[in-house]
């Protein structure tokens, strides 16, 4: 059972509940072109999950022949409760190193590029999640069963998505043991004091064990996004800048050791003497938001298009049993295409309406 999968209506529905809560309260939280390009890259994390669940497969029945030690019983109310709570742990360490490894915080900074904080940020995922995967492997070892740690990540990654609101308050008590959509606020904010903090998934006590609690302070409102703003609604750029920005220091680094550090040192690490060369940054206003302003009729024909790409990429999903894998790639493709297009058009961007009328063109081919 498909728990993402039966989830996802639901999660559709409360996005919507709460943009219609925040007009009547006057405190709108949603912007089209952001939630546009949040729930594009939760498409695309989806579809890359659908294009190499082959892959990931064949590398869990390798790991499970070769190395487990035992089989635990799946009816085991014990084994289940353990997997929750130590598999949080783990998120906890993952999702840590998503942020202290230059290397893994490619993959994860696509959840944190909004300015905006809603449900459709929980959405928000990375396509490229190729570190996660290392965390399970003790779970394969000690024998936890499949259909367990499924469900369990499962059930991890839902709780998640409620946390993503600026509309519930501190919760009392709650807040000491469970993460909460104030501590979670401070995660996603980019202040000074907030950076860095606030990593568990469902439980917040490992925070609070590790060190990296961070309490929200009414004297200091979250401001939402990157320190350094990606400034585009393309989906695959959002995917990928962080990895391009290291290709380039890596290839023009000198030095196995600083090439080794780039990769593995925090975010934003470079060599004294690699500094020195670089061009300074302009400062930025941490306060302002990237938004291109885009004619209304502009802004719902994209709107319209993505619904299409949306359903597409839902139809996808039902078929992917019996879609050859030419047949999915090419599918997978054109829908990469379609947000990236998407994006291009509301970014602005001068060759936005040829590279439109290409795509809709291949899409007749295609049909």
């Amino acid at each position: 059972m498909d728990l993402i999968a039966i989830a996802v209506p639901f999660f559709l529905a409360l996005i919507l509940a709460e943009f219609i809560y925040g007009i009547a309260r006057g405190r709108n939280t949603y912007r089209l072109n952001d939630t546009i390009n949040s729930l594009s890259m939760g498409s695309l994390s989806s579809l890359s999950g659908l294009v190499i669940v082959g892959g990931s497969a064949l590398i869990y029945e390798f790991i499970v022949k070769t190395f487990q030690l035992t089989q635990l019983p799946a009816e085991s109310t014990l084994v289940w409760v353990a997997t929750f709570v130590l598999y949080d742990l783990a998120y906890y360490w993952k999702h840590r190193l998503g942020h202290e490894v230059a290397l893994f915080w490619g993959s994860h900074v696509s959840h944190h590029q909004s300015e905006d904080y809603n449900l459709g940020t929980a959405l928000r995922q990375t396509s490229i999640d190729f570190h996660g995967f290392l965390f399970l492997i003790p779970f394969f070892i000690v024998g936890v069963p499949g259909e367990v740690l499924v469900a369990t990540v499962s059930l991890n990654l839902i709780y998640q998505f409620w946390v993503h609101t600026q509309h519930v308050p501190k919760l009392g008590p709650i807040e000491w043991i469970m993460v909460t959509p104030s501590n979670h606020r401070v995660h996603h904010a980019r202040n000074d004091q907030y950076v860095d903090k606030n990593y568990g998934g469902v439980f917040i006590i490992w925070d609070r064990l590790f060190g990296t609690f961070q309490d929200e302070l009414a004297e200091e409102p979250a401001v939402y996004g990157l320190r350094k703003p990606l400034n585009s609604w393309n989906p695959l750029w959002a995917n990928t800048h962080v990895y391009w920005r290291l290709l380039i220091d890596f290839v023009k680094m000198k030095g196995i050791k600083n090439k080794v550090q780039l990769l593995f040192k925090p975010p934003g690490w470079l060599p004294a003497d690699y500094t020195k060369t670089c061009k300074a940054a302009a400062p930025v206003d941490l306060k302002s938001k990237y938004d291109p302003k885009v004619a209304g009729i502009t802004r719902a024909y994209v709107f319209g298009q993505f619904i299409i790409t949306v359903v597409v990429s839902l139809s996808l999903a039902e078929l992917a049993t019996v879609a050859s894998t030419v047949e999915l790639w090419a599918a997978a493709g054109f829908i990469a295409l379609s947000l990236f297009t998407h994006g291009y058009i509301l970014d602005k961007r001068v060759r936005s309406t040829p590279l439109e009328c290409s795509r809709l063109l291949l899409a007749v081919g295609l049909a």
